[in-house]
């Protein structure tokens, strides 16, 4: 039996689909490490240069290796050039083609798999495989999006929105907490679009719904744009009454100034978002908020990027992802004014400070606290990470633990991305 070998970069939606790529080539072939596989497949992603720069740098070392590459997702429908280093490439709405490609991949030919028709994936949820020394499962609900932001590739590689069945991922949530899974990880491009291709806005239905399944778990909301978080607020208030879900919200803001984020082609205003996230905070004093943020896009003068910083100050917010502004093939930004790579770089650093000072704050406030947790997963150096309901990472350093238990601890010191937990119950 032939073998492979499955690497996987991005998003948790990647991996989502790593899972149905797994569960589908194990019908037909073994896994198994780089070094013995006859064939690689690269699971890709297309959002930032230097992912695909390490991912030509991995491919280019595979054929030094002779190994055959089938690259999958993001990065074939953005970057087309590289169909010819590889030996096969099937884009995001086709893995269920995998075997097919892998099979035509052995006997020499060279399929190109990237038709855009929209599959339910949810639907698929039974061909999943997921690794066994985990109780985290990420559950994609759908897929695509209905923006045109100005600097996203990923519209180019997973097109139109196609959200998934509700009762095909509720069942996947059942099935998993039936085997153990703990902590489930709803995911998507945006999950603040769930159910527009169906002409609603679906998603706090579904979280009712999720909520509503018998059996001890967590469930992680992925990403949501602003403008449907700002549109759905009330509903989701609601929503997060529920024990079952983490008080944790993802909002890709991008930049604290309005000329940017129109710049962007995003449709709302920084106000709006701070709004919500104002209100979160009052009903749920923990809450944890977590911002993306772009450096340095095209036409962001010092003034812009002044009122990203006093964003942040204002909103206070615990994790911030900060990209520095990635140049992609096929957007609309390329047409853009582009900033030094100097300039970009400074007002990255300056931001990463802040955000450091601004968390090391929060996290003061929970010294001494005691909290319910969730062990969810093994940190470094014999740690665990356990989460308490704000999806705060908590590392436990006690050895008497086990992954899946709900313990009780106590905050005993803290640093700016995590605190430190003693078990007490």
């Amino acid at each position: 039996m032939e073998k492979f070998y499955l690497e996987t970069y991005g998003c948790r939606l990647n991996q989502s689909d790593s899972d149905l790529l797994r569960g589908s080539l194990t019908r037909n072939f073994q896994e198994a490490s780089e070094n013995e596989a006859d064939f690689i497949i690269i699971n890709s992603c297309g959002v930032l240069g230097k992912t695909e720069k390490k991912i030509v740098e991995r491919i280019d070392y595979f054929k030094k290796n002779n190994k055959k590459v089938i690259l999958a997702g993001c990065l074939p429908l953005i970057a087309p050039d590289l169909k010819n280093s590889v030996d096969g490439v099937i884009g995001p709405r086709n893995v269920l083609r995998i075997n097919e490609a892998a099979q035509m991949v052995l006997r020499g030919e060279k399929p190109i798999f990237l038709y855009q028709k929209g599959i339910d994936k949810a639907a698929y949820h039974g061909l999943k495989k997921r690794g066994e020394d985990t109780v985290i499962a990420a559950v994609s609900i759908s897929e695509g999006c209905v923006g045109n932001c100005s600097y996203c590739a990923s519209k180019i590689s997973r097109g139109a929105l196609k959200s998934f069945s509700r009762d095909a991922v509720i069942n996947e949530i059942e099935q998993l907490v039936v085997r153990g899974f703990k902590e489930i990880h709803l995911t998507s491009q945006d999950a603040g679009c769930y159910g527009l291709d169906r002409r609603a806005l679906e998603l706090p239905s579904l979280l009712t719904g999720i909520s509503s399944i018998p059996g001890k778990f967590k469930v992680r909301l992925g990403m949501i744009n602003p403008q449907f978080a700002i549109e759905m607020v009330d509903e989701l208030l609601l929503n997060f009454e529920s024990r079952k879900l983490y008080r944790f919200l993802h909002l890709p803001v991008q930049s604290g100034s309005d000329m940017v984020i129109g710049a962007m082609n995003r449709k709302y205003e920084v106000s709006e978002v701070e709004e919500v996230i104002r209100r979160f905070k009052k009903k749920f004093p923990d809450f944890l908020v977590a911002l993306d943020v772009i450096v340095g896009f095209p036409g962001e003068s010092e003034g812009d990027f002044k009122e990203t910083l006093k964003f942040v100050e204002r909103t206070g917010p615990h994790i911030v992802h900060i990209n520095k502004f990635s140049l992609r093939p096929g957007t609309a930004a390329v047409e853009l004014p582009q900033l030094s790579p100097k300039v970009i770089s400074r007002r990255s650093r300056k931001l990463t400070r802040l955000c450091f000072s601004v968390k090391r704050e929060i996290n003061k406030k929970f010294l001494g606290r005691e909290f319910k947790t969730l062990i969810a997963k093994q940190g470094k150096a014999n740690t665990f990470i356990a989460r308490p309901q704000s999806f705060r990472a908590v590392i436990i350093k006690e050895r008497d633990v086990r992954v899946g238990e709900i313990r009780k601890v106590r905050i005993i010191g803290t640093e700016a991305n995590y605190l430190l937990g003693e078990i007490i119950g």
